[in-house]
C-alpha cells in the first residue's frame, strides 16, 4: 500500500452523504461533512438541468463537499462506496458476484481521475440471484474480523432495505434483502393504516405495543393481520401511537421469523435507536439463544474498516 496517512471516506447513500477524512494508523475520524444530497435526491436535481453529464454533475457536487473540509485535506485519494457506482449515481459500475471473502478479493473497484481533480477508488456493489447491495458488502467485510470464523453465522444489516448476509468456511456466501423499513415508510404514511398511525415524539417504546406486533410477525401472518391496525384504531382498543409500534414490530417479526428455527451464529449491526427494537424482537424470537449486536462505535466504524482493507490491497 502506498503511504496514504489519512484517505477520505465516501459513504454515499440513497437519502444521506457523508465524508470523512480519516486516519489510516487508527482509523480515527479527524474531521467530517455531511449533508441529505443523497443519491436520490442528486439525481433528481441532475434531470432538471441539460448542460452537465450525469459524471460531471455528481463529480462536482463531490469536489464542493470536499472543499468543506479542512484544506490540508483537499487533495486527499477518496474511497468511496454505497450508491455512487448505481445507475442513479455518479459512476454506474457493474456488481460483484457473491461469495465474496472477508477482505472482499472480488470486490470490483477502480480508480478514476476526474477532470475536476478528484482521485476517487470506487467499490462496486455485490449480488445474488436474489438480491443486490452497494455499501453494505462494505461494511460486511469490516465486521469480519469481529464475527467467529470458525462458526457459520448470519449478519443482520437492518435499515430500509435489510440485508441478511450468511458467513460459512471464511466466506459470506448467500445474501437476503427485505423490505422491512420501506415498507413501514409506506404503511404507516401512504396507505389506508396511516389513518390509525402517529409517530410518537418521544424515543421511549411502547414494548407491549411492539411485542404483540412481533408475535404477530413471526407467525407468518403480515398480511392477514395488517388491517387489524385500522380495527384496533376504529374500535378504541389501541391508541394511534401504539399502532405505530404494533406495525413496527409486525414487519421486523415477519423479517426476523426465520431466525427461530436457525441453529447459526446471529450477528447484528446497525445505530441506535433502530438497534433497540431489533434487540426486543430478537430476544422475542430467539428467546434463550446468544445473538451478538456490535456497539455503536464498532457499527459506525464498519465501513470504514471495509473500505481501508479495499484500499490496503488496491495500492
Amino acid at each position: 500500500m502506498a503511504n496514504h496517512k489519512f484517505f477520505i471516506s465516501c459513504d454515499w447513500g440513497t437519502s444521506n452523504f457523508r465524508l470523512a477524512v480519516v486516519k489510516t494508523e487508527n482509523l480515527e475520524i479527524v474531521s467530517e461533512y455531511k449533508s441529505d444530497k443523497g443519491i436520490k435526491v442528486l439525481y433528481n436535481e441532475f434531470l432538471q438541468q441539460n448542460h452537465l453529464s450525469q459524471e460531471d454533475y455528481f463529480s462536482n457536487y463531490l469536489l464542493s463537499a470536499v472543499k468543506k473540509l479542512p484544506k490540508q485535506f483537499h487533495e486527499l485519494l477518496i474511497v468511496s462506496s454505497g450508491m455512487a457506482t448505481s445507475n442513479i449515481g455518479m459512476y454506474e459500475m457493474e456488481y460483484a458476484a457473491l461469495p465474496f471473502d472477508t477482505e472482499g478479493s472480488n470486490f470490483i473497484s477502480k480508480k478514476i481521475l476526474f477532470e475536476n481533480g478528484l482521485e476517487i477508488l470506487l467499490i462496486s456493489g455485490v449480488r445474488n440471484e436474489v438480491g443486490v447491495m452497494r455499501g453494505e458488502e462494505t461494511q460486511a467485510i469490516g465486521l469480519a474480523d469481529f464475527i467467529d470464523k470458525n462458526k457459520d453465522t448470519i449478519l443482520i444489516l437492518p435499515g430500509t432495505h435489510s440485508k441478511h448476509l450468511t458467513f460459512s468456511k471464511g466466506k459470506f456466501t448467500r445474501l437476503t434483502n427485505y423490505m422491512t423499513g420501506e415498507l413501514f415508510e409506506i404503511l404507516s404514511q401512504k396507505s389506508i393504516l396511516s389513518q390509525s398511525i402517529l409517530k410518537p415524539n418521544e424515543q421511549e417504546i411502547i414494548k407491549n405495543a411492539f411485542i404483540d406486533g412481533v408475535k404477530v410477525g413471526a407467525k407468518g401472518k403480515l398480511t392477514s393481520s395488517l388491517f387489524s391496525i385500522r380495527s384496533r384504531d376504529l374500535i378504541k382498543t389501541s391508541s394511534k401511537t401504539e399502532n405505530y409500534y404494533y406495525l413496527s414490530g409486525m414487519l421486523i417479526g415477519d423479517e426476523l421469523s426465520y431466525l427461530k428455527s436457525n441453529n447459526l451464529n446471529i450477528y447484528m449491526s446497525c445505530p441506535y435507536p433502530l438497534a433497540d427494537f431489533y434487540r426486543i424482537a430478537l430476544d422475542y424470537i430467539l428467546e434463550d439463544k446468544n445473538y451478538t449486536i456490535f456497539n455503536d462505535d464498532t457499527s459506525k466504524k464498519a465501513m470504514l474498516y471495509g473500505q481501508y482493507k479495499i484500499l490496503k490491497h488496491y495500492e
